[in-house]
């Protein structure tokens, strides 16, 4: 680290004027290594983006649960295809002391057709007990009476476009009709919520237990659920509880609370899928965009001077010197591209998360992720760009 102070030493920013001259001399060449820095830049922000908004997709339904503890299938990789499992083995979780009540969760997707078309839409069908409280959602909570009607759904408005007539038509009627794309059941929406869509589905609906049982009955088994919720007594020893449940089930389920549930399948996501690789090889592939743009820069810039630099030499400027200037060259560089990269992911972001429906946001983390790869693969590129100054013999100049 020692090294690193040093040359954090030598940065004089009374230096920064002469850096400058050097790049705006030719404005043409540095208006072309912005660019290229700045598609670097900006490629790693949709990489992080798209992932942190399959990641935000993929774990919102679990964030809003109101369960202490969750069954879960081993066999359910994911938020997108639950496995199901008996429903008598939740009920089991009755005579553990410390549990206050089980739910039993139905989780299916539903194709119905859209509004003013035939293609369907893919809907996340969630259904349970309309008199438990399950999710913490205020539009869900104040509406549950509705779903005990058959047939009656709530309607999430935070999906893609395609389903947007829907959510308007509620709006504007006060209910909407719908049907599966197979034309065997119809339902009437008669409510809407804010969750947020996934990659498995368009939008999401909330109904009864029996509602969902009836529209996905070729998804659901008699008997069976995709998920069981626990909720515990006030003062009850969740861990306690959690241990000895893990015992009683053994291998046939997954007993976990919501931290667990949530980080299993963020590492599902981030490692056992192929778009956490995909992202990740989008993130470095950016990274040798900007240094290659930044490293021909600086080299071409290094050679165009170096009968320049051999008179700073033989003046008497050490290379430490003439290294400060090409770092500042590059951190110049990386600021001017970093900036405006910033300021388009920002409404590139608002505009996908608009047409998609997954939140994907500009956050501190994405920002600071971003700007040091940008200025670390900037300070990389120069390091390698001045060997090319040990060339510069005083001596050539005369």
């Amino acid at each position: 680290m020692s090294w690193i102070r040093r040359l954090i030493g030598r940065l004089n920013l009374a230096d920064l004027p002469l850096a400058w001259l050097q790049l705006k001399r030719q404005p043409i060449r540095y208006l072309v290594a912005v660019t290229g820095i700045g598609f670097a830049a900006l490629l790693m922000y949709m990489q992080l983006g798209f992932q942190s908004g399959l990641l935000n997709s993929a774990t919102t339904f679990y964030e809003a649960l109101d369960a202490d503890l969750v069954l879960i299938s081993p066999g359910t990789l994911n938020s997108g295809n639950f496995q199901q499992f008996p429903q008598s083995l939740l009920f089991n979780a009755l005579g553990v002391e410390g549990v206050q009540r089980t739910i039993p969760l139905y989780v299916a997707n539903v194709n119905v057709q859209k509004l003013g078309g035939v293609k369907p839409t893919s809907l996340r069908l969630i259904g349970y007990d309309p008199e438990a409280r399950v999710l913490n959602l205020p539009a869900v909570l104040a509406q549950s009476d509705r779903l005990k009607t058959p047939n009656y759904v709530l309607f999430d408005t935070l999906g893609n476009r395609n389903t947007g007539p829907i959510a308007a038509a509620v709006k504007r009627n006060g209910a909407q009709e719908l049907i599966l794309s197979d034309f065997s059941k119809t339902f009437r929406v008669v409510g809407l919520f804010n969750l947020g869509s996934t990659f498995a589905a368009d939008s999401n609906l909330i109904s009864s237990d029996s509602t969902a049982i009836q529209l996905a009955f070729r998804q659901i088994n008699e008997g069976e659920i995709s998920l069981g919720l626990i909720r515990l007594s006030p003062g009850t020893d969740s861990v306690r509880v959690q241990d000895f449940l893990r015992r009683l089930y053994g291998r046939e389920l997954q007993v976990l609370n919501k931290v667990e549930l949530i980080a299993q399948e963020r590492d599902y996501w981030n490692t056992a899928s192929s778009f956490g690789v995909i992202f990740g090889f989008g993130t470095i592939m950016g990274l040798l965009v900007g240094g290659v743009v930044v490293y021909q820069v600086l080299y071409t810039d290094v050679s165009d001077h170096l009968k320049e630099y051999a008179t700073l030499k033989a003046m008497g400027f050490a290379d430490g010197f003439i290294l400060t200037i090409v770092i500042q060259e590059a951190f110049l560089l990386g600021v001017s591209a970093f900036i405006p990269a910033t300021l388009i992911a920002t409404g590139m972001y608002a505009f996908l998360t608009s047409a998609s429906g997954i939140r994907i946001e500009m956050s501190a983390d994405k920002t600071g992720l971003v700007g040091a790869l940008t200025l670390g693969v900037c300070a990389a590129s120069a390091a390698i760009a001045i060997r090319k100054i040990k060339e510069a013999d005083p001596a050539s100049v005369f």
